[in-house]
């Protein structure tokens, strides 16, 4: 028997076969182990498993990529709408309304405060002075609030007190009444604060254009109102308002009244030149020509016409670009209740009159040579008219000054004016306070006024 040794390689490298064969019927017989030869079924199994996981997650990455694509423009739309929401507020950190609480100079503060009031009461005891005690008494509690909050409107907050410090002063010696107080002997302001409060409109952003302010009159109470705008910032027949300003400050316990049925019916609300004094709200009626008076006590509705006065956008405030509607604005000081317009007969220059609450009819009417339509807003301060002119989209100029009582013009004040937002849509004066009141593209703004 001849033994013949086969080396047989097998088809993996490194690994060889030797076999022992024999010969027979002149042939080489051998066996040979060809299992190192068979097909690797599990892993191609295994290798094509794995390529199918990887196609599925091919396939979910391309899927989400498409959806991120898509979903990326919505992404970027929201952040340039909240970083623009955002910008808004911008200014109250910037300007320093909302710091961290200086406990001990507001204390200091208001016992300062606490023992002018008490001298007050026992040189002059009157109700004003007990009317002071009390709200003394509501800001303490505000004040203790804000240690737990530690988070407050500061400038707000020392203007409450130095204007309760300046009235505690007054009722010395001065009597109670708007024209008696001294500071419309000096006739022509001095300055302007930065804003006092600065509040989004209890109805929201998109209500642009609008008024609001406190209720013009001694006897009143604390009572603050909101007037907003619909159908295209044009009308409205709603007046939401407030018993007191913390209730205002807070957003509750409002009340709305309608001044007409609808913001369309022949008494409701044109423009943004609203005011209210001593419970009676004062505007243009729709689409006239005329003033209209809403009793909140009495819910009546009384009219007056302004012959000439344009409206419908003949002679609305502009400037750089127009504010719609505001052809007819309406203001309140120590003098009384004034409307402003213009007159094709006064070569579109603003028209000033003097209307008797009462009996609700023009007293005394002035001409003025302000072109109407060069200036973004007017308010009236103790019988002195006052205009604003655009700056940028922060601040506003008062640069104008008409005395009734002289007939005098300047046209070089140089008052700066602190906004939020480019527009004013009302702006108006309080001898109740000595503020102002003004509505910024929805927007609630206040300031003191110095002389």
């Amino acid at each position: 028997m001849i033994l013949l040794v086969l080396l047989l390689t097998a088809t993996q490298a490194g690994h060889t076969q030797r076999v022992q064969g024999e010969e027979k019927n002149g042939s080489c017989v051998c066996e040979v182990n060809n299992t190192i030869w068979a097909f690797p079924t599990a892993k191609y199994e295994g290798v094509t498993q794995l390529l199918q996981g990887c196609e599925v997650s091919l396939q979910k990455l391309q899927t989400q990529v498409v959806m991120t694509n898509k979903e990326l423009p919505k992404m970027q739309a929201t952040l340039e709408n909240i970083t623009a929401r955002l910008q808004r507020f911008e200014y109250l950190n910037t300007h320093g309304l909302y710091n961290a609480l200086h406990l001990r100079q507001v204390s200091d503060e208001l016992q300062d405060l606490h023992q002018i009031i008490s001298q007050a009461e026992k040189d002059r005891p009157t109700a004003e002075t007990q009317k002071l005690r009390k709200e003394l008494q509501k800001v303490q509690k505000d004040v203790e609030k804000m240690y737990t909050d530690n988070v407050f409107n500061l400038e707000s907050v020392r203007e409450r007190l130095r204007f309760l410090n300046n009235r505690a002063q007054t009722c010395r010696t001065i009597p109670d009444d708007f024209r008696s107080k001294g500071y419309c002997s000096h006739r022509i302001m001095s300055n302007i604060s930065s804003p006092l409060i600065t509040k989004l409109s209890p109805f929201g952003k998109s209500y642009i254009s609008g008024a609001w302010g406190r209720d013009t009159s001694i006897e009143s109470n604390e009572r603050y109102w909101v007037q907003p705008l619909v159908n295209g910032h044009r009308f409205g027949n709603i007046i939401r308002y407030y018993p007191s300003f913390e209730d205002f400050m807070a957003g509750r316990n409002h009340q709305d009244e309608s001044i007409a049925p609808s913001n369309t019916h022949t008494d409701a609300v044109q423009g943004p030149g609203t005011i209210m004094y001593n419970g009676v709200v004062y505007y243009q009626c729709y689409t006239t020509a005329e003033l209209c008076s809403y009793n909140m006590k009495t819910k009546k509705n009384n009219r007056l016409k302004l012959p000439e006065a344009g409206v419908n956008n003949k002679f609305p405030y502009c400037y750089y670009t127009c504010r719609d509607w505001t052809d007819i604005d309406l203001a309140a000081d120590s003098e009384g209740l004034w409307v402003m317009y213009a007159t094709d007969s006064n070569h579109g220059n603003m028209v000033l009159s003097r209307v008797d609450r009462e009996g609700l009819n023009v007293t005394q009417t002035w001409k003025t040579r302000l072109f109407k339509r060069s200036v973004t807003n007017a308010f009236m301060v103790c019988g002195v008219l006052y205009a604003t002119r655009y700056v940028d989209q922060y601040k506003e100029e008062v640069f104008y000054a008409f005395d009734t009582a002289t007939g005098l013009e300047d046209n070089t004040l140089s008052l700066p004016l602190e906004k939020v937002s480019a527009g004013i849509a009302n702006l108006h004066y309080n001898p109740t306070d000595m503020k102002l009141y003004m509505y910024n593209d929805g927007y609630l703004l206040s300031f003191q006024v110095f002389f």
